[in-house]
């Protein structure tokens, strides 16, 4: 990983830091009380030995196997390959006192070299104490709403440790640093500047990210072109990564580019730190690049060693020389445009439903954010969409089409583009009694305050005038109807035939042990016979918790007097859920339509009656 250097340990009886007659110093970074990171840039114009003095520390007491074990520690940068040449570690170090010294030659060829040292943790081994915590400098540390405020580093130790521990980093690190002496003869071949060196041909760069940082920047391909991207972001495993980017193609929302653990490279420092290296071959089209950092180690604060190249935390666009620049242009990117719905900042325990009208076929696109139950293929805040009409579900938050939200690993998010035909539409976001809106019992999302689902018009060329109002009308087919049922009714409404009818039953109740709890049936006014009961083996799953269950079907009734029920228990209906409740709430109970798929023929013989003596249906088992 490094390119080839010399280095040759030396022992000097002078001061660490002082200065060999001969030499000249030529970069010199000193004191790390006040600051996590520091940094000095030098062009080598021809080759040359370098001295490098420097003091740093160790935790004594990891093992090799677990990474890095410096805390203290200076490396050099090949500035234009943004590889390490050079670091300090305990191979290359010998111990003085609590601290670790280098003391040798560094051999650099010409090119530019970028010199850092980092002291972002701090360890303290002591008889009674064994302390490795996060040095944060920062005068008021940031912090994630609904969690304690963290009070910084030295307030740490003051509260919960000794202050001697306090007094033991002023001192060490007041000392710690790296000088870099040329010999006199060789001083003109070194010249200074400010890193990072700039990359060439850059396009677009978001880097020098901080904590809790959103990145969206649209773009547009004049013509297809092959873009070169360069990303340092954190990432623990395949399913966790926290600071990260991808690129969305907007006319269908399909991701085209994103960091992923198996496309990683070790970025250096801390093995949570990442690197991606890419070119992707775009088409013609709008883009937009997106880049999230979730709410720790990052420029603003880094809380364990941070990668070799830290002034590019984030993400670069490049290509390949000037004249495809041509090809690339930035343009404004707004999330939300076109909303029709916004149900959003939703709280725990909460279930809102708003309704839309298209009077003509429409592409929307959704973006919602909700939360995955555990690791199962559930979700427990979700959207969905129903037909007004038919109250059939055309659309869901699966699981499986959600990408990371960021933060907490259960934050999950759907972005896509369906197509809906003209008619009415209800949507539907539920919640469960955690994780909400200025509630979290985790890291949010990176979008907090859309929590929720929005509802857009595809593209910047959508008609709004194809979306109304959603106004809920009587329909003129709906025979009988016993909906919005609470706990404890037992409800009935007598409706007359005139004719044979194909009667469509829609019917949401409660059950589980293969009974029906909350159910419905049909009673004939004249014999008392019951001609249609919902039981559990015709039913479905009907959203929500298991034992919510759904019919929807038709049957034939005859010219005729009947009267149609419906049953709760004491607990889980509409109003009252005790778990998660049906997509369809408002109709909770069974509604009668006349169907309309199919014409009955006027001498279509009456079905038999189901063979069953008067009686109420009788209760099911243990409720």
């Amino acid at each position: 990983m490094y390119r080839s250097v010399v280095i040759t340990l030396c022992v000097f009886l002078l001061c660490p830091f002082g200065v060999i007659a001969g030499e000249r110093l030529a970069v010199s970074l000193q004191d790390l009380s006040q600051v996590e990171l520091k940094s000095a840039g030098i062009e080598v114009m021809q080759p040359v030995t370098l001295h490098v003095k420097a003091l740093g520390a160790a935790n004594e007491q990891t093992r090799k196997s677990e990474g890095t074990r410096m805390f203290a520690y200076a490396w050099i940068l090949d500035a234009d390959t943004r590889q390490p040449v050079w670091r300090m570690d305990v191979d290359n170090t010998e111990a003085t006192g609590d601290d670790r010294r280098f003391d040798g030659s560094v051999r650099l060829e010409r090119g530019n070299y970028e010199i850092y040292f980092a002291a972002c943790t701090f360890t303290f081994n002591s008889l009674f104490t064994h302390v490795t915590t996060n040095v944060d400098h920062r005068d008021t540390p940031l912090f994630v709403p609904g969690y304690e405020e963290s009070k910084g580093f030295f307030s740490f130790f003051k509260e919960w440790f000794s202050e001697d521990i306090g007094k033991a980093w002023n001192k060490r690190a007041a000392k710690w640093g790296v000088n870099i002496f040329v010999d006199e003869s060789a001083s003109y071949s070194l010249r200074p500047f400010t890193p990072p060196k700039r990359l060439p041909d850059v396009l677009f760069r978001a880097t020098g990210l901080g904590d809790s940082a959103v990145v969206r920047q649209g773009f547009s391909t004049l013509e297809p072109l092959t873009v070169r991207i360069y990303a340092l972001g954190e990432g623990k495993d395949e399913d966790n990564l926290v600071d990260y980017g991808w690129i969305v193609d907007t006319k269908d929302r399909s991701r085209v580019w994103e960091m992923s653990w198996r496309n990683s490279m070790d970025a250096g420092g801390a093995r949570k730190n990442l690197e991606w290296k890419a070119d992707i071959a775009l088409k013609k089209g709008d883009y937009v690049l997106y880049f999230i950092t979730d709410d720790s180690h990052s420029m603003a604060d880094w809380n364990a060693a941070p990668p070799y190249d830290p002034y590019n935390w984030g993400v670069t666009l490049q290509v390949k020389g000037e004249k495809e620049k041509s090809l690339f242009k930035l343009t404004p990117y707004q999330e939300y445009q076109n909303v029709i719905v916004s149900i959003t900042n939703l709280g725990s325990s909460e279930t809102r439903t708003e309704g839309f009208t298209l009077t003509q076929d429409a592409r929307l696109r959704i973006l919602a954010f909700g939360e995955q139950e555990g690791f199962s293929r559930s979700m427990t805040d979700y959207a969905y969409i129903i037909d007004g009409n038919t109250r059939s579900k055309v659309w869901t938050m699966d699981v499986d089409r959600t990408y990371h939200a960021g933060g907490a690993l259960k934050n999950r998010y759907v972005d896509e583009i369906i197509s809906l035909p003209r008619g009415s539409y209800l949507v539907t976001y539920v919640t469960d009694d955690s994780h909400g809106y200025d509630d979290w019992n985790d890291a949010p999302p990176f979008d907090p305050d859309h929590y929720g689902v929005t509802i857009m018009g595809a593209g910047e060329q959508f008609d709004g005038s194809v979306v109304k109002k959603y106004v809920e009308k009587h329909d003129q087919n709906i025979i009988a109807q016993i909906v919005r049922v609470g706990d404890d009714v037992d409800r009935q409404e007598r409706f007359r035939l005139d004719k044979v009818t194909r009667v469509r039953i829609y019917a949401i109740g409660e059950g589980y042990g293969r009974e029906m709890i909350d159910y419905g049936w049909i009673e004939d006014a004249g014999t008392g016979n019951i001609v249609w009961e919902m039981k559990y083996p015709m039913t479905f799953h009907a959203g929500g918790a298991r034992k919510n269950r759904v019919i929807n079907t038709t049957i034939m009734l005859d010219k005729g007097e009947y009267i149609l029920h419906y049953k709760t228990d004491d607990s889980h209906a509409y109003g009252d859920w005790n778990v998660e409740p049906p997509d369809d709430q408002q109709y909770y109970g069974i509604t009668l339509s006349r169907d309309q798929g199919q014409i009955i023929p006027p001498a279509l013989p009456a079905p038999p009656p189901v063979p069953t003596s008067p009686r109420t249906p009788s209760e099911p088992g243990v409720r």
